[in-house]
C-alpha cells in the first residue's frame, strides 16, 4: 500500500476540523491542540492506518483563503468534501468541487453530522449536490433513519456494519431495505462496470460483479473524475470512519500520477513544498510531498531555483503535531526545519535539478488597501514581517507604488486583508492602519498650442544664467505617452542644450496644473530659441524648458484623466440583473455576457475610483456567490463633477502639507 494525502474541503461547520481529530484519535495518534472552526490556513494532520500512512490537509472553508485549498490540492491524491447534511449547501463547496477539477484531483463526498437525526437531510443533501456541482454521486456507504437511530449501510459488501475501535462488524439487511439497497448497489456497479470492457460484458452477461471487480472498477472510474463516490457517518460520533479509511486505502489513484501529469522522470528524490509556517519557536518549518525516493536527517537539499542549502532535522506530521524522525519515505509528506531556501512552490531535491512541478495559479485579490505604519519601530520592521507573512500565505500580495508612495496590500477579500493585518501584529509586533489607497490619475490637455516662448534670465554677478526655448505644445491620442521632437534651424540653440529642454520638459510632466497628476499624451515640439555664449548652460534650458512647458500647459485646456478596469465578473444567473444595475451605477459599461453553465460572465469596463471596495458589494449582492478578475485597461477623461472633487481634494491636502 502507499501513503495517501487527502485534501479535507467543505464549508465552514461542515466538521473538517472534527472529522480530522476523530480520525487521529480512531487511529492511536494525540490531539495536543484541538482546532474550532472557523480557521485561515491549512492545518496538516498525520496518522497510520493498517501501518499505512495518511496524511490529512484540513483546508479553510472561507471563500477568502481559497489560496490554501489550490496548494493542498497540489500533493493530494484526492479531496474529500465534507457536507453538512443539517444545513444549506453554500457556493464554496462548488468553487473547491471546480478548483479540484482544475487541479485534475478525484473527489469523494463525506455526508456528515447524520447523528443528528432530527435535522439531517441525507437524500435531499445529495439532489442538491447533484444540482449544483452537475455530476453523480453514487454512495459507497449511506445510512438510513431506524425510528430513533439510523443504520450504516455498506453497500459494496451489501450489509449492515457496525465499527468498534478499529474493527468493522457486518449484520445482514433489514428486510424493509434491501429493495433500497439493490437498486443503489446496481447503480454502483454499473459505475464500476463501465471502467472496462471486460467488467461491462462481464455485468451485462451475469449482472453482478464480484466485491474485488467492483473495487477495481471504481477506482478507475475515480481517475476519470466523472462521478463523485459518496460515503456517510458522523465525524463527531465516529460513525463510518473506519470503513472510510478502509476504502480510502484502495480507491485513490496513486500519488505517481502527479509525476506522468507533470511529465517529470526523475533521476534523484524529487518533491513540492506545498506550505511554510513561520513558528515563533521552532522557526521555518516547510512542508513538503516527496514524490520520488526519500529523505534522511542531516543531508543537503536542492530547489529547481538552483540553491542548495543544508539542513539537520527533519520531522513528519503525527496526529496534529510533528515528530522528528530520521528519515521519510516515498509518498509521504516531510517537514523540512530552518530551511530558507524552501519556498512555497518549490520543487525540491537530494542533487541538483533542472525539472520542477507548475506553481498553483493562486485567487485574484479583489480588494486592494494602502498600508500605514503606526510608528516609526513599526516602520523599520515592516519589511522582515511582510517578506515572513508572503511566505506563509502567497495569495497576499504586497507592493510599493512609488507614484503614491503607498505600501498596498490585496487580498481575495476584505477578511483576507483584516487577519494579514491581525497576523501582522500579533505575530510580529507591527501595527498598521488601513486606508482606500489614492486613484493613479493623469492629466492631459485637449487643445494644442502654438508658440509658447519662456525666457530664463537670472543675473547674480559673475556668470549668469541664460536660456529661451520656443515650443508648439499638442494633444496626442489616449494612451500614446510622450513625444518630443526637436526642429531647431539655424544656429540661435546650439543642439547639444537639445538633451537639457527635453529633461526640462519631462520633470514639468510629473505633476500637471490642475491637481498634480502626471502629464500624459502630449508632444512638445522644441522649434526655436536664443542662446548666450557665456550666460548659457544646461541647468538654465532645463529651468528655461519647465516654466515653458508648465506656462504652455495652463492654455491648452488641461484635463482630468482617470484609470479604467477591464472587469470579467463570474455571478449566478439570477443576481446578473443587479450585478449589472450596481455596475451601471459606478459609470462602468457592461460589453459583453457570456453563459458558463448555470452562471454568467459579465465583460465590463468602470473606473478605478469607482471599484474600491466592490468585492464587499458583489458579494452582498450575490451572497457570496460572486467573484471577479480585474486588469488595466486606459485612462478616460474624467466628468467635470468627478475632476472638481478630485482638484478640490488635492488643493486642501497640498495647503495641509505647506501649513
Amino acid at each position: 500500500m502507499e501513503p495517501k494525502v487527502l485534501a479535507i474541503l467543505g464549508q465552514t461547520e461542515s466538521g473538517k476540523a472534527t472529522f480530522c481529530e476523530n480520525l487521529c484519535k480512531l487511529c492511536g495518534e494525540t490531539i495536543k491542540t484541538p482546532k474550532k472552526e472557523p480557521f485561515y490556513y491549512l492545518k496538516i494532520y498525520g496518522l497510520k492506518y493498517k501501518n499505512n500512512p495518511f496524511y490529512l490537509l484540513n483546508t479553510p472553508g472561507d471563500e477568502n483563503f481559497m489560496g490554501e485549498i489550490k496548494w493542498a490540492l497540489k500533493v493530494a491524491d484526492a479531496g474529500i468534501l465534507l457536507v453538512d447534511t443539517t444545513s444549506v449547501l453554500k457556493y464554496h463547496n462548488l468553487r473547491v468541487f471546480e478548483f479540484a477539477k482544475e487541479e485534475g484531483v478525484p473527489l469523494f463526498v463525506f455526508l456528515n453530522k447524520i447523528d443528528d437525526l432530527e435535522k439531517s437531510n441525507i437524500e435531499e443533501t445529495l439532489s442538491n449536490l447533484n444540482n449544483t456541482l452537475e455530476i453523480s454521486h453514487i454512495p459507497i456507504t449511506y445510512a438510513f433513519k431506524q425510528s430513533n437511530s439510523f443504520s450504516l449501510i455498506d453497500l459494496i459488501e451489501e450489509k449492515v456494519f457496525i465499527e468498534e475501535g478499529l474493527k468493522i462488524k457486518y449484520q445482514e439487511l433489514p428486510e424493509n431495505l434491501k429493495d433500497k439497497i439493490i437498486e443503489m448497489r446496481d447503480k454502483l456497479m454499473e459505475s464500476a462496470a463501465e471502467s472496462s470492457d471486460t467488467l461491462i460484458e462481464k455485468y451485462l452477461e451475469e449482472g453482478k460483479l464480484e466485491k474485488e471487480e467492483i473495487l477495481n472498477g471504481l477506482k478507475e472510474t475515480v481517475k476519470k473524475g466523472n462521478v463523485n463516490f459518496v460515503f456517510t457517518g458522523s465525524a463527531k460520533t465516529g460513525a463510518g470512519l473506519v470503513v472510510f479509511l478502509e476504502y480510502m486505502l484502495h480507491l485513490p489513484p496513486s500519488y505517481k500520477l502527479k509525476l506522468e501529469k507533470e511529465n517529470i522522470t526523475p533521476s534523484n528524490a524529487i518533491g513540492f513544498i506545498f506550505k511554510n509556517y513561520i513558528d515563533p519557536y521552532a522557526g521555518k518549518l516547510s512542508y513538503g510531498r516527496i514524490f520520488v525516493g526519500n529523505f534522511t536527517s542531516d543531508g543537503v537539499v536542492y530547489t529547481s531555483e538552483g540553491k542548495e542549502e543544508k539542513y539537520t532535522q527533519i520531522f513528519i506530521p503525527k496526529g496534529d503535531y510533528l515528530e522528528q524522525v530520521k528519515e521519510v519515505n516515498e509518498g509521504e509528506i516531510i517537514v523540512f526545519s530552518k530551511v530558507e531556501s524552501l519556498t512555497t512552490g518549490s520543487t525540491f531535491s537530494n542533487a541538483p535539478i533542472s525539472v520542477s512541478f507548475s506553481v498553483p495559479e493562486m485567487p485574484f485579490p479583489m480588494i486592494t488597501m494602502a498600508l500605514h505604519p503606526e510608528t516609526r519601530a513599526d516602520e523599520d520592521k515592516i519589511s522582515g514581517a511582510i517578506s515572513k507573512v508572503k511566505e506563509e500565505d502567497p495569495s497576499i500580495v504586497f507592493k510599493r507604488n512609488e507614484e503614491t508612495r503607498e505600501l498596498l496590500i490585496s487580498g481575495v477579500g476584505l477578511p483576507h486583508i483584516e487577519k494579514t493585518v491581525e497576523k501582522l501584529k500579533e505575530k510580529y509586533g507591527v501595527k498598521v492602519k488601513l486606508t482606500t489607497p489614492k486613484i493613479p490619475y493623469r492629466e492631459t490637455i485637449k487643445k494644442p498650442v502654438q508658440s509658447v516662448i519662456y525666457r530664463h534670465k537670472k543675473q547674480t554677478g559673475g556668470r549668469g544664467q541664460f536660456a529661451e526655448v520656443h515650443f508648439h505644445i499638442f494633444p496626442l491620442e489616449r494612451g500614446k505617452g510622450f513625444e518630443f521632437v526637436e526642429t531647431l534651424t539655424g544656429m540661435n540653440v546650439p543642439r547639444n542644450y537639445v538633451p537639457a529642454v527635453e529633461k526640462g520638459v519631462r520633470e514639468a510632466m510629473e505633476k500637471g496644473p490642475l491637481a498634480g497628476y502626471p502629464v500624459v499624451d502630449v508632444k512638445v515640439q522644441f522649434y526655436d530659441g536664443k542662446s548666450h555664449e557665456v550666460d548659457s548652460s544646461d541647468l538654465a534650458f532645463k529651468i528655461a524648458a519647465f516654466h515653458c512647458f508648465k506656462k504652455g500647459i495652463e492654455q491648452a485646456n488641461p484635463v482630468l484623466l482617470e484609470p479604467y478596469l477591464e472587469l470579467e465578473i463570474i455571478v449566478p444567473d439570477e443576481t446578473v440583473g443587479d450585478v449589472v444595475g450596481d455596475l451601471n451605477a459606478r459609470r462602468g459599461r457592461v460589453l459583453s455576457l457570456e453563459k458558463e453553465g448555470k452562471r454568467t460572465k459579465i465583460k465590463a469596463l468602470a473606473p478605478m475610483a469607482e471599484l474600491q471596495g466592490y468585492v464587499i458589494t458583489l458579494q452582498g449582492i450575490t451572497a457570496g456567490r460572486g467573484y471577479f478578475i480585474a486588469k488595466f485597461s486606459h485612462y478616460e477623461e474624467a466628468p467635470p463633477f468627478i475632476a472638481e472633487k478630485v482638484i478640490a481634494e488635492s488643493k486642501e491636502a497640498q495647503e495641509k502639507e505647506t501649513k
